[in-house]
């Protein structure tokens, strides 16, 4: 009898051979296809952890390949064709906005074509600063010597009261100012897209919703407690703000101030004649000068003015609502270059104070 075993042992081989043959081949497979999807992963990622900032122009009309090439030319992605499948997988091929965009290394493949179909597009911006203490015309001024306002139409806007209504400081004004927003106009950094239309009433916009937000409620009810309308504190603040130059002395000068109001005595302010006069580079004033008949000079009228004579800084309003409690009446410039003041109770001690002011002058000589 002949036995069949060694032909079935000879199969049983056939079959794990193939089998390993097959397995082999599915690892092999896999292993391929682990490799390329790390791969796209990898490509879909960032070039590099690199922040800058690359300005990149998408041309009207241009295809999803040239959009790819543009961006592989600049750094952005790795692979211009895999931007091209990938745009066209998700159907975003006609999606894709012209314009100039602004984007980084760091940035992965999905941000950028997010940023290309939102059309989030790269607009050129200007930054300026408005300093404390500048009247509403040297601030036109200021913006149009930079080109980005016509001073006239600047002004014409800011003077008419009406289109401002919407702000609550603005409904208490009193009637009858030449500069209504004299004073309201926040000193402050602001920055806006260099190609907005009507940049003079957005500015002005800006800087009033900047005081908006600068006056708090706490600091209204604090002007009630003084028995002040917001005008008011504005108005004084402004005073105190030409008139203090060293941070710590303004609420010290406000408390002067507020001593003058409460004795009827008229504030004496220099700065109001500069304003009057308008140059606040008037550092010592004639006899004459402060005997001009004006509403705004406080040598001669007691009381406030009708308004603000420069845009005062929240320091200067912090300091006009919360003075130093003083005793002093009188103070004066000491002219050695501290930009301090003397201060003094009475008219006497103010005339020695003057003397050692002038004293202090000449020793500059």
């Amino acid at each position: 009898m002949v036995s069949n075993q060694p032909k079935i042992n000879k199969k049983k081989t056939a079959v794990r051979t193939v089998l390993t043959a097959l397995l082999i081949l599915a690892v092999a497979a896999g292993g391929a296809l682990w490799f390329a999807w790390t791969r796209i992963q990898v490509m879909l990622g960032p070039v590099s952890d690199s922040q800058e900032q690359i300005l990149v122009t998408v041309p009207r009309g241009a295809t999803s390949a040239q959009v790819g090439k543009i961006l592989q030319d600049a750094g952005l992605i790795h692979n211009s064709t895999l931007f091209r499948f990938w745009v066209r997988y998700h159907d975003l091929d006609a999606k894709i906005q012209a314009g100039d965009y602004v984007l980084t290394p760091s940035m992965r493949l999905e941000e950028i074509v997010d940023k290309l179909v939102q059309g989030d597009v790269h607009r050129e911006t200007v930054r300026f600063t408005i300093p404390e203490g500048l009247f509403i015309t040297d601030i036109a001024a200021r913006l149009a010597k930079k080109g980005i306002v016509d001073q006239e139409r600047f002004l014409e806007l800011a003077a008419d009261v009406e289109r401002w209504q919407g702000y609550w400081f603005v409904q208490e004004l009193p009637a009858g100012l030449e500069q209504p927003l004299e004073g309201y106009l926040f000193p402050d950094t602001y920055e806006i897209f260099a190609d907005e239309e009507n940049k003079e009433e957005l500015i002005i916009t800006l800087m009033l919703n900047r005081f908006k937000q600068v006056f708090t409620d706490e600091m209204r009810e604090r002007a009630a407690e003084l028995g002040m309308s917001v005008h008011q504190v504005v108005t004084l603040a402004s005073i105190v703000e030409k008139e203090a130059v060293v941070d710590h002395e303004r609420p010290l000068i406000a408390g002067v101030f507020h001593n003058r109001l409460a004795i009827r005595e008229p504030l004496g302010s220099c700065a109001t004649i500069n304003y009057i006069l308008g140059d606040f580079s008037i550092r010592y004033l004639t006899t004459e000068q402060t005997r001009i008949p004006s509403p705004y000079n406080t040598y001669i009228n007691r009381g406030l003015p009708p308004g603000p004579i420069a845009a005062p800084g929240k320091r200067a309003l912090e300091a006009t609502l919360w003075p130093e409690e003083t005793d002093y009446l009188f103070f004066v410039a000491k002219d050695d270059g501290s930009g301090e003041h003397y201060f003094a109770r009475t008219n006497a001690e103010h005339e020695a104070n003057k003397a050692k002011a002038k004293a202090n002058r000449n020793r500059k000589k």
